[in-house]
């Protein structure tokens, strides 16, 4: 048995805490090291919950001279100084910042802080944010002799909450405009600063005075700067994943592997490089459970408005090529694309050096299931927890090749279909979204319309035993979605893959919004079908 404990720093964002209370931390030090050996203003965009907050909280513990809580750090091999610097950091990310009002509320406050901290006296004619932040930062570099340390986290709350209500949205880039312009004006009183956020600073016009940042989101040397790699991972979790394999009664590879799926996945760079998100990696080792804990986070506001007023396909999101440039533009209700990337939603599956365009891929299993959580209402008629269930047990089905169950259960998705979605949409369309969202909900390891050379299938699904080739086909036969997937050769590339192979054919009526017909052909090749009881179905 495992008897030694491991504290794991599920919710602490602060440097300083994680070390004097003995929790894990998976040393960055170097990278930070790198960092500010190269550069003097820097902007990071990442997903939320992606250790933002905790990379600079270990920044401020650096410049404030903090050696002790170094020690045993890689960094402590390379630093020998240990200088003190002054320090302002502006969290924006708290619900404090969430509106104009309370945004100006709480930028004054912490600059009155930082003031009352080094004795800063200000005349009664300076009184806006930008003014009284200037000189804030001048008086204490003087004081002091040091120059100033500016760390500013999730700086675009107010901005993404406030996008569609432009009095708002203007207001507080007239506030934070002035805020990030002293960055560069007040450069000599400063020895470094560090914007962080989720979206992309490069069209955000509060930051035109401020275009000394020097962003490294992309930057393939900080693509590991936030999260957990595949290395940290067997390092500094073995215990943890150990713990995992008794509670699971599997070995610990297959637990790394699943660990894999569920939570790895994010690139950020051209580098091949991939991380774990860790905020679901703590919760898992700490709750010893490979739970769903991005989305019990909170989904991100901003994407479930989009869904609930854009016009458009997600079906389309899967296999996007898009430039850096439009990853870091801003959304709009024609491509929210950008959105999906910041949010971490989509992130980088490929690059193609010669044209200079990245693939895009949904990260990994937990997040395929929260987009499900979130279109399902909107495109399938579902509550989030209805949809929840329904997806739980279309997985369970396939792992046991329970294929009545599964049948059953997905053509009662597909009944509760809600009409405006045929309305406001072609038919082919309506049966696109249906499609992706039932790619989405089954989430085992599948693929929807994985490319081949002679066509797609809608649906491939891989579990340990089973490989699913599913085709639908819209009014027309459910035959010929079966002779599709053999004339195609569909089970082609599986063939020597030693899983067994079913093909699905299914007849989808878009008057009637259900499935006609369910035709399986299992390995031994003779096909049957599975009658769906449509009394109870009121589109049946």
């Amino acid at each position: 048995m495992i008897t030694e404990t491991i504290k794991y720093p599920v919710g602490i964002q602060s440097f300083e805490k994680i070390r004097t209370e003995g929790a894990l931390y998976v040393d960055k030090t170097g990278l930070i090291k790198q960092l500010i050996g190269k550069f003097s203003y820097v902007f990071l965009s990442r997903p939320r919950r992606f250790g933002k907050s905790l990379l600079l909280s270990t920044l401020e513990a650096y410049f404030k001279g903090k050696k002790h809580l170094f020690e045993g750090l890689e960094i402590s091999q390379y630093e020998d100084k240990w200088e003190t610097y002054p320090v302002f950091h502006f969290d924006l990310s708290r619900d404090e910042a969430s509106t104009p009002e309370k945004l100006e509320e709480y930028l004054l406050k912490q600059i009155k802080k930082y003031e009352n901290l080094y004795g800063v006296t200000i005349g009664n004619d300076v009184t806006s944010v930008g003014g009284r932040f200037g000189w804030l930062i001048e008086y204490v570099s003087l004081a002091t002799g040091k120059g100033c340390v500016i760390l500013v986290d999730e700086y675009d709350k107010g901005i993404q909450e406030t996008i569609k209500d432009q009095p708002a949205l203007k207001r507080n880039q007239q506030l934070l405009r002035p805020f990030f312009s002293q960055l560069k004006a007040q450069d000599k009183y400063i020895k470094f600063a560090m914007v962080t956020g989720v979206a992309r600073f490069r069209h955000y016009t509060l930051f035109s005075g401020a275009n000394n940042l020097e962003d490294i989101s992309f930057m393939k040397d900080y693509s590991a700067i936030c999260g957990i790699t595949f290395d940290e991972l067997k390092v500094y979790f073995s215990q943890g994943i150990a713990s995992l394999a008794q509670e699971y009664e599997d070995t610990q590879e297959a637990i790394v592997n699943r660990l894999l799926q569920k939570y790895d996945g994010y690139r950020f760079s051209r580098a091949d490089v991939h991380v774990c998100n860790p905020f679901s990696l703590l919760r898992a080792f700490n709750n010893n459970s490979l739970g769903e804990y991005w989305l019990t986070s909170g989904t991100s506001k901003v994407f479930i408005d989009f869904i609930k007023h854009a016009n458009y396909d997600f079906s389309q999101i899967h296999g996007i090529w898009a430039t850096e440039k439009r990853l870091s533009s801003l959304y709009d209700d024609n491509d929210p694309v950008p959105l999906l990337f910041q949010t971490g939603y989509l992130t980088i599956g490929e690059y193609n050096r010669d044209l200079e365009e990245y693939l895009l891929k949904i990260p990994n299993g937990e997040v395929r299931g929260a987009l499900f959580e979130d279109l399902a209402p909107t495109y399938l008629g579902i509550t989030s927890t209805d949809g929840a269930q329904k997806a739980r047990k279309l997985r369970s089905y396939l792992m046991k090749c329970n294929l009545e169950g599964f049948v059953k259960t997905l053509d009662s998705l597909i009944s509760k279909v809600p009409y405006p979605i045929f309305d406001k949409d072609s038919k082919e369309n309506a049966y696109h979204l249906i499609v992706y969202c039932l790619c989405l909900a089954v989430g085992v390891d599948n693929r929807c319309e994985e490319p081949m050379a002679d066509g797609r299938p809608d649906m491939v699904v891989f579990t340990d035993k089973y490989i699913y080739i599913i085709e639908f086909k819209l009014d027309k036969s459910a035959e010929s979605a079966l002779k599709q997937i053999d004339e195609n050769g569909y089970a082609r590339p599986y063939l020597n893959d030693g899983r067994a192979i079913y093909r699905i054919g299914a007849s989808f009526s878009s008057e009637k919004r259900n499935i006609k017909r369910w035709l399986i052909q299992p390995p031994s090749g003779e096909v049957y079908e599975i009658k769906v009881d449509t009394k109870d179905n009121p589109n049946g």
